[in-house]
């Protein structure tokens, strides 16, 4: 497992930190508040193998955690834009409304994700 992407933000009064691995033929996405980063929301994206078709997203809730419509926009777009099976750990420990934080998040996640090479899968 390789780490390709380790970064944090500070979005409105949330730090929010997001590290991505590369593994092979798929991804481990981190998503916390909490720089010790922990499991909560289990989100895995499947891109689709016909073009255009949408991403297939599964969720499982882990200790009530529910950032359950987050954690599957984020899956969708990253399995999409990677083309590669997504397993999203999303842990928003200090959140309690997904609204105050959704748009600064996935705009720092569209930032990351244009910095990952697209070279093909391992």
């Amino acid at each position: 497992m390789k780490a390709i992407i380790e970064r944090s933000k500070q979005l409105d009064r949330i730090k929010i930190y997001i590290s991505i691995f590369k593994l092979h033929k798929s991804y481990l996405v981190l998503i916390s508040d909490q720089e010790t980063m922990g499991i909560g929301n289990v989100t895995l994206g499947i891109p689709p193998s016909i073009e255009g078709m949408k991403v297939s997203a599964a969720t499982h809730q882990l200790f009530g955690v529910q950032q359950k419509i987050l954690s599957n926009i984020i899956v969708e777009k990253t399995s999409s834009f990677l083309n590669a099976p997504v397993l999203l750990l999303l842990f928003l420990k200090s959140v309690r409304d997904d609204h105050e934080i959704s748009k600064p998040l996935i705009l720092f996640l569209n930032e990351i994700l244009i910095d990952i090479p697209k070279n093909g899968n391992d």
